[in-house]
């Protein structure tokens, strides 16, 4: 696969003294990383956001994940096979992984895992890709011996390693003492290079290294590879703000800041502060409400698409950074090609004439928006580029987890949110396509778009797979149920102390190669 091209208060004093107060100010075994909110959950999985995905990343490992290059490698599995036209997958594991519980993995783990997974009551946000929902059903899954799980599906499915890879649904391998007799969740013990230790909500979370952790040989390699652990603690600290994280990663209180303001790069630099600029195909987005009155009529939707100049808004933000890209699939991978002009470009007579032809008589409408500095700018521009074609808007500025929880009620009309890097076009639109009633995350509900998704669900050649998601991304392009706005680069500042830390095209931050230097 081609590399994907270009794109892109809290009391915050309070908050980083009684962050660092357990700790040497200036420790050379603890990487402190301030994040912009609490992680969602310590449930793998389950209330996830983009920020536990990355936090977890570091605990627990799947069977397999996505390398460096975005093909799919072994990770807890040594190798696999196919048989049965593609409806059952073979799992040989790793001999003599520990947990961090001592307890060593076995293929009973994985059983459980899956079982507790596909548990109603788990909660598990992609249990639908594997319990029918969304393709093939798993029907079965056993252990073969100690070392070897068989998963079983009613069809063949070509896409299961994808599946299991992601990072955003990996079915993460926990030992069962995460769960109480009861079988509700303690905590997560996991495989990873680094153990779960402390939480203190609204303040940091720590995560400290697992002296024996099984590492595979070589380098480092995406989500798999090499994950030995070298510093001994990492610190995600909870600063909301931007400018405090800033000014707390020069003020030597903080090792890593992401979500760097554009403005902020050259300043930084020029304090011999690492600025990494990471490329990704994660996607700043305007989420529309197709089950909205006031959106229902797809005219409205195309309106609004015109209203909005995706270029002028992108150079407003910091050009360099972000990518104007309408569609789910990122310029400069295999699967882009020119579908994205399908999408309703800038123009606002048009989006005049079409909202008027829908109906739409000043009404205003809302943009809901966590209360983080980039995504304000966004929907403050937004909100002007709309009102410039008389569709008059309101901002409803929440806290991210307000927003979330929003989200998973769609309970909005319109909202900006971005979506974390999916490594395939398939992963993205099984995130967007399906029925509102049922799972309220959905964007498009439409019967046509169903079809097409489960039509690419059973190819595995890239030619035949690119062809129906060009299809998809028109289709997409015409209803209008998501618009995408750019796709975003992660810009992440570190301290000269700092060593070994490289982006990467899956977004998640790796600090499991990192070093830092006594000060």
């Amino acid at each position: 696969m081609k590399p994907f091209g270009i794109s892109f208060l809290t009391s915050l004093a309070a908050s980083l003294v009684v962050s660092t107060a357990p700790l040497a100010a200036q420790d050379a075994d603890t990487l402190r990383v301030a994040i912009h909110s609490d992680i969602a959950s310590t449930n793998p999985g389950v209330n996830r956001d983009a920020n536990s995905d990355m936090v977890m990343l570091h605990v627990v490992e799947g069977l397999v994940g996505f390398s460096d290059d975005l093909s799919i490698k072994p990770m807890l599995a040594e190798e696999w096979s196919v048989s049965e036209g593609g409806k059952v997958y073979d799992f040989r594991l790793r001999e003599g992984v520990p947990f961090h519980d001592g307890k060593t993995l076995t293929a009973q783990d994985v059983v459980w895992n899956f079982e507790r997974y596909l548990d109603p009551e788990t909660a598990f946000q992609c249990a639908a890709r594997y319990n029918g929902g969304i393709g093939p059903k798993l029907e079965t899954v056993e252990a073969v011996d100690d070392t070897t799980v068989r998963f079983t599906f009613a069809e063949p499915t070509s896409n299961f390693l994808i599946t299991m890879a992601t990072v955003q649904c990996t079915p993460w391998i926990l030992s069962p003492s995460s769960v109480d007799e009861s079988g509700a969740f303690v905590k997560p013990v996991g495989t990873g290079p680094y153990s779960f230790d402390t939480l203190e909500s609204g303040r940091y979370l720590d995560i400290v290294r697992f002296d024996d952790y099984a590492a595979l040989p070589g380098e480092p390699d995406g989500n798999v590879g090499n994950k030995k652990a070298s510093v001994e603690r990492i610190r995600f600290m909870t600063v909301p703000d931007a400018s405090t994280r800033a000014n707390g990663l020069q003020s030597g209180e903080i090792d890593v800041i992401d979500e760097v303001e554009p403005t902020l790069v050259e300043t930084l630099r020029a304090r011999d502060i690492t600025v990494d600029i990471q490329p990704t195909p994660a996607m700043m987005t305007l989420q529309i409400q197709t089950a909205a009155p006031a959106l229902e009529d797809v005219r409205m939707r195309q309106a609004i698409a015109h209203a909005i100049d995706l270029k002028q808004l992108s150079e407003a933000l910091g050009g360099e950074f972000y990518r104007p890209n309408p569609s789910v699939i990122a310029e400069g991978t295999y699967y882009y090609d020119d579908s994205a002009a399908a999408w309703p470009a800038y123009d606002v007579e048009k989006a005049r004439a079409l909202a008027a032809e829908a109906g739409y008589n000043g009404e205003p409408l809302s943009i809901l928006v966590a209360n983080r500095q980039n995504r304000v700018q966004v929907a403050t521009i937004v909100q002007a580029m709309l009102s410039s074609a008389g569709i008059n808007v309101n901002l409803d500025v929440r806290d991210w987890a307000t927003q979330l929880e929003q989200y998973r009620a769609g309970n909005y009309e319109l909202a900006v949110f971005a979506y974390s890097a999916r490594l395939d076009p398939l992963l993205s639109f099984q995130s967007f396509i399906g029925d509102k009633s049922v799972e309220p995350t959905r964007m498009w509900d439409d019967p046509k778009a169903e079809e097409l998704l489960e039509k690419v669900q059973t190819l595995q050649e890239p030619a035949e797979r690119k062809a129906v998601f060009s299809e998809l991304n028109r289709e997409m392009g015409k209803q209008v149920p998501i618009l995408g706005l750019f796709n975003l680069s992660n810009v992440t500042a570190l301290s000269s102390s700092v060593k070994g830390y490289s982006g990467w095209l899956g977004g998640s931050h790796r600090f499991w190669a990192v070093t830092k230097d006594a000060e």
